[in-house]
């Protein structure tokens, strides 16, 4: 839960001071012409939402906080009377509601506090949650269990637009067991990426925790539900492809491991350079040239299926095994725009590889466009932070 800055707080003096909502009473009767004996220090207590407010969204804290005295009894309980759960802190100087709050609904919050004298003083605070517009619910790449690459960037879509993007921020912690630098850039109101400064490091656990469930996210958005992804880093998987010479060289763990002739898109149809994340790990495919607009019976198209593939681009840039073309590899680019190989070749890819590995490509005439796949590491670090 998190605090809003536009909430009042109710504060109650113990001595003999009551604000709007509280009641009190001292230990022993009052007498009739005047108040009761004032405690020693000065004591205050202060409630969270404050009595009488309105549009409090379900994500924000619920407390009770006492200064110079000791909460003894504290209840939160909506408009049916079902109590919602809560912490008293060991010192009894504040309470925390720990249960889940609804949306649309009525809560009122009592307390009891006491001085060291014996002074006692109860009050209450009753306030009304938001109702929201609409609800945003964060989809995660990676999955919960997952194993990646190194380069993979976090990746979360909203089901809604989220205009106060601080706000949503806020709500995102990512830890790992080898720490790596990293930051948020927003791609419009519904996405939200974060990359590290550098690759990730290697057999790496790392912990996305999403806390936004309640959560007011502008315009009437709140947050749909709180959410936990762990994930892991497999091996550094980093392939370089040139193509002044051809080659495609596999390096695991900053060791070379393969070096497989290629073939890359002909003068046509080009490869693109850049940095490129593997998206997907597929054998069988189908690569078919109507998904980017060429039938497959017309001139230029094809739909054939392959072996041992792995997207690089939305728009349709795989390394993949291509048996027609290992005459050309390493001599000739003969590709729709993909990265042939032999079969054998592609094979050790597709048993060795996540979703993240890297394919670095250079020299081809041609650079990735934004957003054609996961392009989070087009951007310098510099840029990265900077675009926040």
């Amino acid at each position: 839960m998190r605090m809003a800055s536009r909430r009042l707080a109710v504060v109650i003096g113990i001595a003999g001071v009551f604000l709007a909502g509280c009641t009190g009473s001292s230990k022993g009767p009052a007498t009739g012409s005047g108040a009761p004996s004032q405690p020693g220090p000065s004591a205050v207590v202060e409630a969270k939402p404050a009595d009488g407010a309105r549009d409090v969204a379900p994500g924000d804290p619920v407390m009770v906080s006492a200064k110079g005295s000791t909460l003894r009894n504290v209840g939160l309980v909506d408009e049916k009377g079902k109590p919602v759960s809560g912490e008293l802190s060991p010192a009894g100087d504040a309470w925390t509601a720990t249960g889940k709050l609804e949306y649309s609904t009525r809560y009122t919050m009592t307390w009891t506090s006491s001085s060291a004298d014996g002074a006692t003083v109860t009050g209450s605070s009753t306030f009304v949650t938001a109702t929201p517009k609409a609800l945003a619910y964060p989809s995660v790449i990676p999955l919960d269990g997952e194993t990646t690459g190194v380069g993979i960037p976090i990746i979360i879509k909203f089901s809604q637009p989220v205009k106060d993007h601080a706000a949503a921020e806020r709500g995102l912690k990512v830890t790992s067991d080898k720490p790596a630098e990293g930051a948020w850039r927003w791609f419009g109101d519904d996405e939200v990426h974060y990359r590290t400064k550098e690759y990730w490091p290697p057999y790496n656990k790392i912990t996305l925790d999403i806390d936004l469930g309640g959560v007011a996210l502008g315009d009437g958005i709140y947050g749909e539900t709180d959410r936990r992804i762990n994930f892991q880093t497999g091996p550094a998987i980093i392939s370089k492809v040139s193509d002044k010479d051809k080659q495609l060289r596999a390096y695991k763990d900053g060791q070379l491991v393969l070096t497989a002739p290629v073939s890359l898109g002909k003068p046509t149809a080009r490869s693109v350079s850049g940095t490129l994340l593997v998206m997907t790990v597929q054998s069988p495919y189908t690569m078919d040239s109507s998904t980017y607009g060429v039938p497959a019976d017309s001139p230029g198209g094809y739909r054939t299926t392959v072996q041992y593939a792995l997207r690089l681009t939305n728009s349709g840039q795989f390394l993949h095994s291509a048996p027609w073309s290992v005459a050309d590899q390493g001599r000739t680019n003969v590709s729709h725009g993909c990265i042939n190989m032999s079969t054998a070749n592609a094979k050790w890819f597709y048993e060795n590889s996540h979703r993240g590995d890297v394919v670095e490509v250079s020299d081809t005439g041609e650079q990735v466009k934004p957003g054609d796949g996961w392009t989070d590491w087009r951007f310098t670090w510099e840029q990265w932070i900077q675009g926040r």
